[in-house]
C-alpha cells in the first residue's frame, strides 16, 4: 500500500481548486464583449452629498462587498486577486484615472458589473440599494482627494 495520496485524491483536489478559482475569478474562456455604458446612465449625477459620513458609509460598503479582493484595501488596484483577473483594475487613488469616469459611469459599472455574464466584475444591483452604490462612488472619489464637505 502506498503511504502518499492516491491518484484519485490528487485529482479530486485539483478539480476542487479549479472550481474555487473559477468562482473567484470567473471563466475567462469567453471572448470579451464590447462594454458600453448608455449615455443616459453616464450623464447621471450623484444625488447624495459628499461628506465625511457618506465617505465612511461608502468605505464600509466597499469593504463589505468584497471590492478589496481585486481593487485593494486602499483602491490602488492591487488586491490579492488583482494579478489573476483579466481586467484593468484602475488605481482609484490617481486623480488622472478618475477624471476618465463620470459618477454615472462608476455607478453603472458597480450596479451592472462588467464582463461576461454581468461580470468578472460582479453586479451589485441585487445586493445594494442605489443610495448605497452612490455612497461607494463617493468613497471611490475620496480616494483621489476629492473635495468633501463636513
Amino acid at each position: 500500500m502506498p503511504n502518499g495520496p492516491t491518484r484519485k485524491s490528487v485529482i479530486r483536489g485539483l478539480v476542487f481548486c479549479a472550481v474555487i478559482s473559477a468562482a473567484f475569478v470567473g471563466c475567462g474562456t469567453n471572448p470579451p464583449r464590447d462594454f458600453k455604458i448608455p449615455a443616459e446612465a453616464a450623464s447621471q449625477r450623484n444625488p447624495l452629498p459628499a461628506n465625511s459620513q457618506s465617505i465612511a458609509e461608502g468605505n464600509e460598503l466597499y469593504a463589505g462587498a468584497g471590492c478589496v479582493i481585486c481593487h485593494g484595501k486602499n483602491g490602488d488596484g492591487k488586491g490579492v486577486l488583482a494579478k489573476d483577473v483579466s481586467m484593468n483594475l484602475h488605481n482609484w487613488r490617481d486623480r488622472s484615472v478618475q477624471t476618465g469616469f463620470t459618477d454615472g459611469e462608476l455607478f453603472y459599472i458597480i450596479d451592472q458589473g462588467k464582463g461576461t455574464n454581468r461580470g468578472k466584475m460582479p453586479a451589485y444591483h441585487d445586493q445594494n440599494t442605489p443610495d448605497q452604490i452612490w455612497q461607494m462612488v463617493i468613497y471611490i472619489r475620496s480616494l483621489a482627494g476629492a473635495n468633501v464637505s463636513n
